[in-house]
């Protein structure tokens, strides 16, 4: 079949190429979309028509459904435009074909329901990654949606860094939820059979998986454009696709690129189509949304080729054609029946997203039981454990009893027995974990030892968990100790099986760092000026202010828009999914970066819409340390000590506690914690559950903290607005820091029922409605009324309510870590060696680094015993101290472990191994036992362990670059020297950086112990000395940098905390001092501070005016914190 396109006079010619439109007829929208339509026709919400979902919110897809997931007519969003010319674009990529697309999924829906489109396709590479995105943008404005993907066949490298990737692409529509079930699976099992970002597709392997799916012939690299050099013109190409796919099933790609030979293809493309009897189809190879992203397209491309936009000018485009047009523009460019066949394909393909959603895979129970009947079964067993008998302990009973048959109605009993096995799991191989958030409020979870929370003890509320007209899935996060977090995640695998098992993903998105580099590589800066540019902005900010910055004004724009899109895909925290059939064949599977793990290509809030059940497996340090302080007290007393039956009374914990001593605790370590501990003074189990909470975002930016604290202290009267508010509020002194409390405070005083209370915390989240918010405050004032509360006072505690919801900290997530908490605080108080030990072996962890946490013990009288390679353990340990080796914390020591010093690594363990055949007899013996190589020896040399051989540190070092060539596999002595020279011996200041060198610990004292001498002739303070000035003394203080923290709340403060021998210091560093100094500040381990000294009651921080360097280099590494 020939064609021609209709005659265009230029000058209408030029003013489109212009990106203008003549003579066009003005076309009107179907409904003008304001923010009150969306509110009528979204998601119960105030959001944005193309924003995220909560869960549950929406349906994810247009209209209705046939039955089989086709769609069937348009949702109650509006459509913005309608055209006088149909169409449907069938090839588009987002963001998420990352690095080939500028737009994302909703942008692409904005303007193809501005174009008028009758459908649109989101077919990314070799994935569905925007799939659930794409359906919700679209779902909010009736337009409706194909999904698909553009394989790559024959893929021989990794994507990321080809400048234009060897593989034939093959565009591939899902035709309903069958045609997407094959496409997910095929994709699925592409990328199995391959690595990462290289899945392997065959032309063959998928024709076999074809059914139900639309084939078009594609772009440039598609099958057929490949071919038409060919001597038949690609003729046989295309039979070639006919045979394997079917005609039925295959459509013939017309795309222009803006090149000179775009008719001549086009006409070329035509008469294949017509001699194979093959339908045309009309596309523009979407890349962008509209013609204003094409240089973002450009920059996109730029980076993912790894070639500067210069060097790739030869491969670009020259037109903005890659973009979504209007029916009318197509119109002018293709054929009418491209356009016709396009519109019928998508009306073909067209179907709701969350009608492919599986379920849940059976529960792990007996053959011979029903999930219901089973977790009845184990309640009363595991409650009669926790609770006594029913006619001891009718109250408990009562609340399990009442959870259980919630649960049953509300079909939850097989996820409740997924979880109990997955924690039945950690308790039969003991693995520390515990469940945390909202999971807390229930009994049926503290009888499961799901949660280490007593529900019925505490009086929490159950409602806050699960509330009867709950539409999905509970939400229970268990925490497990992170070093063998990855045991549990591979027990679910191998349990449930890979194909129905995997990890949620991570999208990765530009920051202000990486969109400055690749920002700057784009316009073809060299590698040392990205780097420049990209440390201008620190891990704290957005981009810098031009006006301001060091980085040119073109690369922050560039930066500009690419911070925040998709860069790559990561895996999730701790989140997995788990079905009934095949995940593949939901969402495509990809292989993890880490062996043995898989991760679906769409995030928690994507598989949340979904409804994919997450259950989130978190790795928690914190686990790992207290399980290795009770393996330390039992492996070296004897002593078992069981978490769940430590004393939460003890009064020297406490005490501990108020005065701020709680570097190493879990929760309460930060600088807010500990200047906070002084005024609170927890004298009680829940005060540590407030302590928790207080210290967060919301309270301190909803004004709580200092009431709270002022009334606790008694400065401030306790006042309640009614008397109905005392029951919710009177354990925090009138002030509301809970979730459960505003449910409390709803059910007193407005009468609502539990579930009327959790809709209205609903109601009150970030999403807010305000139409919901309007019938909820009706119906409180209808019950404060019933319960004689007057009408001010009822919408003064509405209001209250309605402020508090912004910030609110669940209760039972406040005593979850309150838990650990406590623990960490008891085995800190009565094990100090232990609890330092712990810490060391569970690094990285919390705020502090190990040379702080030693500094600490010290400072409590532990004693610290050096690496030594005769004595030191792999990790860091506890040694029994001679008998002149006495100290404040009893009989132990810590001995600092081989695996602290630099570039031993994993041969730690081979040093122990050895040295338990027979011990080493020199560093020669060493060196050939065990093949560690010059960089290790030099490291033991450096740090002292090499002294058992007679030598200092600085012959060991001789020895050890002698010895460096000896190994196993080397003849004995033929690779060594056997002595070293005398040498001069290192005098304390150069042991000292060569233990902060080699470890980053020093074993006898702080570094500013050494210097002491010289800073108090400079005039330097100590921290002891600012810890004893008067409120207002202006001082200079000298000390070592551990950590800086900026939070969000702190209007532009950085606080750093100064470390020496004595102890702590906070810096209060303004946003405006940070301004000028913050090149000192932000790079510099150790600093001289000048301010004012602020005291309040017994916390004492220095304001700071000036910051200079303190100039002596040492080799320590601050944190940085938000």
């Amino acid at each position: 079949m020939g064609f021609s396109n209709p005659r265009t006079p230029w000058s209408q010619l030029a003013q489109r190429l212009e990106g203008k439109q003549a003579n066009r007829k003005q076309v009107t929208d179907r409904q003008t979309v304001n923010r009150q339509s969306v509110d009528e026709h979204a998601d119960g919400s105030d959001a944005p028509a193309f924003s995220r979902p909560d869960r549950h919110q929406v349906s994810v897809g247009p209209g209705g459904s046939d039955g089989a997931g086709r769609y069937s007519g348009p949702g109650q969003g509006p459509i913005l435009r309608t055209s006088s010319v149909e169409w449907a674009e069938l090839h588009v990529h987002s963001q998420f074909s990352f690095l080939d697309g500028a737009s994302d999924p909703e942008e692409l829906v904005a303007a193809g329901a501005a174009a008028g489109l009758t459908s649109l396709a989101l077919t990314d590479h070799n994935g569905l990654y925007g799939a659930v995105r794409f359906a919700h943008a679209a779902a909010e404005v009736g337009l409706p949606t194909v999904f698909g993907a553009e394989l790559s066949v024959g893929l021989e490298e990794k994507i990321p860094g080809q400048t234009d990737p060897d593989a034939t692409h093959l565009l591939v529509l899902a035709r309903g939820v069958e045609g997407y079930h094959r496409l997910s699976m095929a994709i699925t099992e592409a990328n199995l059979a391959g690595e990462k970002n290289r899945p392997v597709f065959g032309l063959e392997e998928l024709a076999a998986m074809s059914g139900d799916w639309t084939i078009l012939t594609g772009c440039r690299k598609g099958p057929l454009r490949r071919a038409l050099n060919d001597p038949d013109g690609g003729l046989g190409a295309l039979r070639k696709l006919i045979a394997l796919f079917g005609a039925d099933r295959l459509a013939v790609e017309l795309s222009r690129d803006g090149t000179p030979d775009d008719d001549e293809r086009l006409r070329h493309l035509g008469d294949l189509a017509q001699r194979t009897h093959l339908p045309i189809v009309a596309s523009n190879s979407v890349h962008f949304a509209t013609r204003a992203q094409w240089k973002s397209a450009q920059v996109r491309a730029s980076v993912r080729s790894r070639l500067s936009l210069d060097e790739l000018a030869g491969w670009l485009p020259a037109t903005a054609n890659a973009r979504i047009h209007t029916g009318e523009e197509m119109a002018a460019r293709f054929p009418r029946q491209a356009l016709e066949n396009a519109v019928a394909i998508g009306r073909e393909c067209s179907f709701v997203l969350n009608s492919a959603r599986p379920d849940l895979p059976r529960a792990p129970m007996p053959d011979d039981r029903g999930a219901e009947e089973y977790l009845r079964e184990l309640i009363e067993d595991r409650g009669a454990r926790r609770y006594g008998t029913r006619a001891e302990n009718p109250k408990a009973w009562a609340q399990l009893d009442r959870e259980m048959d919630m649960i049953a109605t509300l079909g939850f009993c097989g996820y409740f027995l997924i979880v109990y096995d997955i924690t039945e799991f950690c308790h039969r191989v003991a693995i520390f974990c515990q469940g945390r958030g909202s999971a807390a409020n229930s009994a049926v979870c503290y009888v499961l030892d799901i949660t280490a929370v007593d529900a019925v003890k505490h009086e929490l509320l159950f409602d806050r968990f699960l509330s009867p007209d709950r539409k999905g899935y509970p939400d229970i996060d268990i925490d497990i100790e992170s070093g063998r977090r990855e045991e549990v995640i591979q027990y679910v695998y191998d349990h449930f099986g890979r194909e129905r098992a995997a990890q949620v993903a991570n999208v990765i998105t530009y920051r202000a760092k990486s969109a400055i580099r690749d920002a700057a590589f784009s316009l073809g800066y060299e590698p040392g000026q990205q780097d420049a540019f990209s440390k201008a902005s620190n891990r704290w900010s957005t981009l810098p202010e031009a006006e301001d910055s060091p980085v040119p004004a073109p690369v922050l724009t560039i930066a500009d828009d690419l911070l925040g899109s998709p860069r790559h895909l990561g895996i999730h925290s701790g989140g997995m999914i788990l079905a009934d059939r095949p995940i593949g064949e939901v969402v495509p599977i990809e292989k993890a970066t880490m062996g043995h793990r898989t991760v679906v290509q769409w995030d928690k809030d994507d598989c949340a819409v979904m409804d994919l059940v997450k259950f989130d497996l978190l790795g928690l340090g914190m686990l790992t340390a207290l399980h290795e302080m009770v393996d330390l007290v039992h492996r070296h007393t004897g002593e078992l000590i069981e978490r769940a039956h430590i004393d939460d009374e003890d009064e020297a914990v406490y005490t501990m506690l108020q005065k701020a001593d709680a570097v190493g605790v879990f929760q309460v370590e930060s600088r807010a914690q500990l200047a906070t501990l002084p005024r609170l003074r927890p004298e009680t189990f829940y005060d540590l559950a407030v302590q928790v909470a207080l210290i967060r975002p919301g309270p301190i930016q909803g004004g709580s903290v200092h009431p709270y604290i002022r009334r606790r202290q008694g400065l401030d009267k306790v006042e309640y607005l009614h008397p109905l508010l005392r029951k919710s509020l009177a354990k925090t002194y009138g002030v509301p820091l809970f979730q459960e409390q505003l449910m409390q405070m709803a059910i007193d005083v407005g009468g609502f029922t539990g579930a009327d209370a959790d809709q209205l915390r609903q109601a009150m989240g970030s999403r807010r409605s305000e139409k919901r918010m309007t019938e909820l405050a009706q119906k409180f004032q209808t019950g404060a009324a019933a319960n004689g509360v007057d009408e001010e006072t009822a919408e003064s505690i509405f209001s209250t309510i309605a402020a508090f919801a912004n910030y609110g900290f669940p209760e039972s997530h406040a005593i979850s870590f309150a838990n650990l908490v406590y623990q960490s605080a008891w085995f800190k108080y009565h094990h100090h060696a232990a609890f330092t030990v712990g810490l060391l072996r569970s690094q990285p962890m919390g705020f502090y680094s190990p040379q702080s946490l030693v500094a600490d013990a010290r400072r409590h009288g532990v004693r610290i015993l050096p690496v030594d390679i005769r004595h030191s353990m792999a990790g860091s340990d506890l040694e029994r101290l001679e008998s002149d080796g006495t100290g404040d914390s009893g009989e132990f020591g810590i001995r600092l472990g081989l695996d602290s010093v630099s570039h031993v690594g994993s041969f730690a363990e081979v040093i122990v191994t050895e040295r338990a055949k027979a011990p080493f007899t020199s560093v020669a013996d060493l060196a050939e036992r065990t093949g560690i190589g010059k960089q290790g020896l030099e490291g033991l040399a450096t740090a002292g362990a090499l002294s058992c051989f007679d030598l200092d540190r600085r012959q060991a070092l001789w020895l050890a670059g002698g010895v460096a060539g000896a190994h196993p596999g080397v003849l004995p002595g033929t690779a060594t020297i056997s002595s070293a020279p005398t040498l001069p011996t290192m005098d304390a200041f150069d042991t000292t950086l060569a233990e902060l060198f080699s470890t980053g610990i020093t074993v006898d004292g702080y570094p500013t112990e050494i210097l002491r001498a010289s800073l108090i002739e400079r005039g330097y303070a100590s921290t002891a000395d600012a810890a004893a000035a008067a409120d207002g003394t202006r001082m200079t203080v000298a000390a070592i940098v551990t950590h800086r923290q900026r939070p969000a709340t702190a209007s532009g403060i950085t606080f750093i905390n100064l470390e020496d021998e004595f102890g702590m210091l906070n810096v209060v560093a303004t946003a405006g001092l940070m301004k000028r100094f913050r090149p000192i500040a932000t790079s510099r381990n150790a600093l001289v501070v000048t301010g004012l000294i602020q005291r309040g009651g017994e916390v004492v921080s220095l304001y700071a005016h000036k910051l200079i360097p303190l100039e002596v280099q040492l080799p320590t590494k601050a944190r940085n914190f938000r």
